[in-house]
């Protein structure tokens, strides 16, 4: 009878192991890893993964990941790596996870990348381009390349370095060599490049910049991916030339931009501040006709109404620049008056966060909500929000769950990393989303000025020709040579 009992109970422990709460088979799975798992350690944390989905606490899982990656036996934290760096693929929290120390010799080139251009978003998140830069200034035909520093000038003492700026050097550099890492003729080897010339680019490295765009540029072209990448790459040199000042190339690579391409709107309004540069005013309008065209006005070109102002104030055409301006200030001031209030509901990145996760745009100011989702409307900004929104319910679930479960190995390890990577995802989250409203309220704000400035200089302008003398001659529009074209060409030119 006795044997007969104890076979029973033998016969009825996987049933009661198997309607066991999923997070306890997690936690028991996860002690046991800790432990040493006995072969491979894969199908064990397969199981941990699963069984902690089905609680709905994958992420949770994710940072057991985290865990088991920095300790164990060698398999177990490769195993561990490997699957972490598959779920970074997908998630926020994984990939925040990873570049906390990442190890570029041992992850994949795809990873890498995708580590890669994290660390280099990370950077301009620490040290944004400063606020009211633009693509150019309203400086006209007057802006040449900077001269070269005479030899026997006195030397200039080097600017200070803020600490945001060593920091963000730093992610900088760590970007450069994941990219780097990437070997040629790897399927990734061509966004590895691309993110190797911004980098290169942000940190003031022009020539290597130069460099790694030039190679992009000239990889052949296979896919839509790798299409993209050479249409912006090829933006990106027509912007390097016309900051050196060599209008000429500058418009042979803006000419080379597909009009299929995204960048095509860009590459027309940039090239119409090279043409302005250059004396071609009719080309310049030309373009910015285009561009304002009913079919764009959906478009986010700003400064191109200001430009637009300046070549019309250039050639005395005072009263279409006025009107030009009072349309410009009609349109965006209006704009950069809703993100300044929106901006003031986000003091910090807590706060922006919130703002957009519990009452959505409808608390933001109606002028500013259609750029407001455009900005959130960005794939990582995206992720990110959700990812926070669901650590949130995952620790909330966890404050709710029994106390052996709370006091569990995998509970005392895993829930205060979640807690702390939430807090880091919420702060990275929202320091992203009020970077580029800041960035985007100081262009507007900057733009707003340029154009009130000019508009002084048409009010003084046009008081000078009240008070000159009625048989003093009309302003004229400044002389230029007539362009040249080829034999199969035809001239059309720009007349208003």
């Amino acid at each position: 009878m006795r044997v007969h009992v104890a076979v029973s109970l033998c016969l009825l422990a996987p049933a009661f192991a198997s309607r066991a709460n999923p997070e306890d088979q997690a936690a028991q799975i996860f002690a046991a890893l800790r432990a040493g798992p006995a072969g491979d350690p894969r199908p064990q944390i397969g199981q941990m993964l699963a069984a902690l989905d089905a609680a709905g606490l994958h992420n949770l899982g994710t940072v057991a990941l985290a865990e088991l990656s920095q300790g164990g036996t060698a398999g177990l934290r490769a195993a561990a790596s490997q699957e972490l760096s598959r779920r970074a693929a997908d998630g926020a929290l994984g990939l925040a996870l990873l570049l906390r120390s990442p190890a570029a010799k041992t992850l994949p080139p795809a990873m890498a990348v995708k580590l890669a251009r994290a660390h280099l978003e990370r950077a301009l998140v620490i040290a944004p381009p400063e606020e009211g830069s633009s693509f150019a200034t309203m400086q006209g035909r007057t802006v040449e390349p900077t001269p070269a520093a005479a030899t026997d000038a006195a030397p200039q003492p080097a600017a200070p370095v803020s600490a945001a700026q060593k920091l963000a050097a730093s992610e900088l550099g760590i970007s450069r060599m994941l990219a780097a890492s990437v070997p040629p003729g790897d399927a990734a080897e061509g966004e590895a490049r691309e993110i190797a010339a911004l980098a290169a680019l942000a940190a003031g490295d022009i020539e290597a910049a130069q460099a790694a765009f030039e190679a992009v540029a000239k990889v052949p072209v296979k896919g839509d991916e790798a299409n993209a990448r050479h249409q912006r790459a090829v933006l990106q040199l027509a912007r390097l030339a016309y900051a050196k000042g060599d209008d000429a190339r500058a418009q042979s690579y803006y000419a080379k931009v597909s009009r299929a391409a995204p960048e095509w709107l860009d590459a027309l309004f940039e090239s119409s501040w090279s043409h302005f540069r250059n004396g071609d005013d009719d080309k310049a309008l030309g373009n910015l006709l285009t561009l304002h065209a009913p079919f764009f006005q959906g478009r986010y070109y700003p400064e191109s109404y200001v430009l637009k102002a300046l070549v019309l104030y250039e050639n005395c055409r005072y009263l279409e620049a006025r009107r030009t301006l009072r349309e410009f200030e009609s349109r965006y001031r209006p704009l950069h008056d809703g993100l300044a209030s929106a901006l003031e509901r986000m003091p910090t990145a807590q706060a922006a966060v919130e703002s957009v996760s519990r009452g959505g745009l409808a608390a933001f100011p109606e002028a500013s909500r259609d750029e407001v989702a455009r900005v959130i409307s960005s794939p990582e900004l995206t992720t990110g929000l959700v990812q926070v929104s669901q650590m949130a319910q995952e620790l909330d679930s966890i404050d709710h769950r029994p106390q052996t479960f709370q006091r569990t190995a995998l509970a005392q390890a895993a829930v205060p990393r979640l807690r702390e990577a939430r807090l880091d995802l919420l702060q990275s989250v929202g320091d992203r989303l009020r970077s580029r409203l800041l960035m985007e309220r100081g262009e507007l704000r900057e733009l707003l000025g340029q154009g009130l400035r000019l508009d002084f200089e048409i009010a003084g302008r046009e008081k000078e020709l009240a008070q000159a003398p009625e048989d003093a001659s009309a302003p004229v529009a400044q002389r230029k040579t007539p362009p040249t074209v080829d034999e199969d060409e035809l001239l059309w030119p720009f007349e208003g």
